[in-house]
């Protein structure tokens, strides 16, 4: 019997030391989730033969494109996922961290029949700092607001684009495209892939990473990433023993190689 496939999505620019164990972690992704599903990866990047010895080194298919418009570059990823058929396209960045388990769970909710399938909370790791917060998603309360920015208490319970995940009949609706391909943007593109969804009668449907027993991390870290305001917008409960905590779900050596980047 065939296994599913999953193809892995991601875009690279800059920051080649974080990108290389970024990119790592999704090569191992590939081999834990090996027993129960085929892991296609691809990636999309602008730098020419730096990105692409980089990701042919982690076994990605590699696609050259400007780095702007963003939404434009991350569609090349797209399109190429439709030659393996997959069950589901998994986008995610390549400064995130996330653990294997959420395969599996994403495939029994795609297999439910939902369109895609998100999560509304995330940690973030300040790597300058090697501080660990995490942040209970959109809403009133989680999110720093002024008296202008009322619109964003909407958000509440969505998605946030760490580990998004898409099913085929979805991403045939959309003609393999997440986002809009008639405009250029390089901000926004969870909004922009959010209305795509809903113009053709679908959505994401979003869960804590508790619900599903997995973890997402978001690393603040590399060159301009690494600012005094990295959680000035959100509101971050941060977390005592940052480094017990990654431990208990990344190997060793990858939580090594991430402290070694701290310097």
């Amino acid at each position: 019997m065939n296994k599913p496939t999953f193809v892995l999505i991601t875009a690279l620019w800059k920051r080649p030391e974080l990108t290389n164990l970024v990119l790592e972690r999704f090569k191992n992704l590939k081999i834990e989730i090996s027993d129960k599903f085929n892991l296609e990866l691809i990636a999309v990047g602008s730098e020419g033969s730096e990105s692409k010895k980089l990701s042919e080194s982690k076994g990605f298919l590699y696609i050259e494109y400007k780095n702007s418009p963003l939404n434009i570059k991350f569609n090349q990823a797209c399109i190429a996922a439709k030659q393996f058929d997959p069950f589901g396209v998994f986008k995610i960045d390549s400064d995130d961290w996330i653990t294997s388990n959420i395969f599996e769970k994403y495939f029994e909710l795609l297999q439910e029949g939902e369109d895609a399938i998100g999560l509304k909370d995330l940690y973030f790791l300040d790597l300058k700092g090697f501080r660990l917060g995490k942040w209970d998603g959109y809403g009133y309360f989680n999110t720093r607001m002024n008296r202008f920015e009322s619109w964003r208490r909407k958000l509440k319970g969505r998605s946030h684009g760490v580990g998004r995940c898409f099913s085929n009949s979805a991403m045939q609706k959309l003609n393999w495209k997440l986002w809009d391909d008639n405009i250029g943007i390089d901000s926004w593109l969870d909004g922009n892939c959010d209305r795509r969804l809903r113009n053709h009668n679908m959505k994401i449907k979003s869960y804590k990473m508790s619900d599903l027993q997995v973890f997402a991390m978001d690393i603040k870290g590399g060159g301009a990433n690494i600012t005094n305001d990295t959680f000035k917008k959100l509101k971050i409960k941060m977390q005592n023993n940052p480094i017990d905590i990654i431990s208990n779900y990344f190997p060793p050596e990858e939580v090594k190689n991430l402290l070694r980047l701290q310097y």
